[in-house]
């Protein structure tokens, strides 16, 4: 039983084996639905139809004394029983068994017969032994289905962001987000909302059989169930309208609203609104579909309204480019950030007008710290939307605080699946405890990271090493832990500053170990542009042939 992980094959193969065990007439797995009734997932001796009408709340009947209890009821006369629910004619003796893992109520087994004989001590005593197992067969099975509909839904996800990511006119772009919508959730209404320039007021922007009320286009952020939505910038999920005083009728025959924020960059641009003429229409699962599409496609949306505000310029290539790199720009993080007893700074010089590399840092609270640095391979559009990418990946994996080795193999497992022929990056992720005073580092082929250690004046690289991100699929990848005192500097750089060359002469290495050890004392920011004015010097009258990223944190 154990080895079967569809739900849809697990429950039959649960009823085939429990005959082995006892002659039963009638056998129903009764499961919890939504709503916390127990339902009959599965049942032998009638009709799933029939029993699809046939539900019980904990403490209702045997089966709910059971759920109740947690505790096995046997009856042998059933007749002799009030709690017995009369649901066939026929049944003489019945034996629900709770089914509980790790103190969860699973569901309950109910096994009922025309006669007393068949549920013998030892056939009760075997059913309860594998009810356990049965219980975790169960819970795996329902995990392994959510697991596949959640790696259906990342798929879904990410073809929808091929689709929109390429759409800049907004119109056209709203039109086919309601077809998106629409693909995943089968709605009723559906309309588009999205905040006005000032930010106090929702103009509806796209609308699907909004009805009559639809003249009405501008909703106040003050009003409503997608004013609310905005302010809390949290889904709103209301199952009868009528029962709730914030909300405001746009369409006469809406009974239940979900309202989905569209947030970009911490920002609420607008509002996905859902409604509907029937109570209770929208559940949990749509918010869970919804919740990521509205993430993902806010982002566009954004973008959109970015590329309309500039498409009256006469010179559209240069206009294009442009965009871009402030868009790339505004990706990377602003500023020199800096917390309890660190500080550190970012320095980018891209050697066209888009970058292929990228970097990021991601305070997580308590002193810990991660930093992202890397290089795509290639330059240009590409590289950089590739970059792009890449970052957004890393980013939602950095939150969780996964350790370096583990983030790194989890990227490039999100890379792979994209499988962009061609397109891939070396990525150096650390993760600095300040309060333990370790860093971790994991590094798929970037550059070999720099120590400068205070407490001898010295400086050296960090060995280790990894194959780039999105080449292979199974990759695993080393982790190194440094300890860290204070006045101690950490360096990550990308290619194009070591390569750098004059003439037949690199840069190499050596000259930026020599910097760093020359001017360890200087502030973070301070010493990346020391270091990156060493280079310039180097160079003179040329300029880098690669892009230059250089972050350097400092141990207060």
């Amino acid at each position: 039983i154990n080895a079967v992980l569809d739900p849809d094959e697990l429950l039959p193969a649960i009823a085939r084996k429990l005959r082995r065990i006892v002659d039963y007439r009638i056998l129903d797995i009764f499961l919890p639905d939504p709503e916390g009734f127990l339902a009959p997932a599965h049942v032998e001796g009638y009709d799933l139809e029939l029993a699809s009408r046939f539900r019980v709340r904990a403490g209702e009947g045997i089966v709910g004394a059971a759920a109740a209890t947690r505790e096995t009821v046997f009856v042998p006369d059933v007749s002799r029983d009030p709690r017995y629910i009369a649901f066939f004619p026929g049944v003489v003796a019945e034996l629900a068994i709770p089914l509980v893992s790790k103190d969860h109520l699973v569901g309950v087994l109910n096994i009922e017969g025309p006669a007393v004989e068949p549920f013998t001590p030892a056939a009760r005593t075997a059913l309860q032994v594998l009810a356990g197992h049965i219980a975790v067969a169960i819970e795996n099975a329902t995990l392994y289905r959510e697991t596949r509909w959640y790696a259906g839904l990342l798929a879904t996800l990410y073809e929808i962001g091929k689709e929109t990511a390429s759409i800049l006119d907004l119109d056209e772009l709203l039109r086919r987000l309601a077809e998106i919508v629409k693909r995943v959730i089968d709605y009723e209404m559906f309309g588009i909302l999205l905040l006005n320039e000032a930010g106090d007021e929702l103009v509806l922007r796209q609308a699907v059989n909004f009805g009559p009320g639809k003249e009405r286009s501008r909703l106040p952020v003050s009003e409503g169930l997608c004013g609310a939505a905005v302010r809390s910038r949290e889904p709103v999920l209301v199952g009868d309208v009528r029962e709730d005083p914030r909300y405001v009728s746009l369409v006469p025959e809406t009974r239940s609203e979900l309202v989905v924020p569209l947030v970009h960059k911490d920002r609420v641009i607008g509002v996905f609104d859902l409604e509907s003429p029937v109570l209770d229409r929208f559940t949990e699962q749509h918010l869970k579909v919804l919740t990521p599409l509205a993430s993902q496609v806010a982002g566009a949306i954004d973008n959109a309204r970015l590329y309309a505000q500039v498409r009256k310029n006469d010179e559209r290539l240069s206009r294009e480019l442009r965009i871009a790199r402030d868009i790339q720009h505004a990706l990377f993080p602003e500023g020199s950030p800096s917390g309890a007893g660190w500080e550190a700074s970012a320095h980018f010089r891209p050697a066209r007008e888009l970058g292929g590399d990228l970097y990021d840092f991601y305070d997580m609270g308590g002193g810990l710290l991660g930093v992202a640095t890397g290089d795509v391979a290639g330059k240009g559009v590409p590289a950089a939307l590739y970059a792009a990418f890449a970052s957004g990946t890393i980013r939602a994996r950095a939150f969780e605080r996964r350790p370096p080795a583990d983030l790194m193999q989890r990227v490039n497992r999100s890379l792979r699946r994209r499988g962009i022929e061609g397109l891939f990056c070396t990525v150096a992720y650390a993760l600095f405890d300040f309060q333990d005073g370790t860093l971790r580092v994991a590094n798929s082929g970037l550059p070999h990271p720099l120590h400068y250690r205070a407490a001898d004046r010295r400086a050296g690289l960090i060995d280790v090493s990894g194959l780039p991100l999105g080449t292979f699929d199974g990759v695993t990848y080393d982790e190194v832990t440094v300890e860290l005192a204070k006045g101690d500097v950490v360096v990550f750089y990308t290619d194009g500053l070591v390569e750098a060359r004059q003439g037949r002469e690199e840069y190499g290495p050596e000259r930026l170990l020599g910097g760093l050890e020359a001017h360890a004392e200087m502030s973070a920011p301070d010493l990346g542009e020391r270091l990156l004015a060493a280079l310039g010097d180097f160079l003179g009258e040329e300029s880098p042939a690669d892009d230059v990223t250089l972050i350097v944190v400092k141990v207060l």
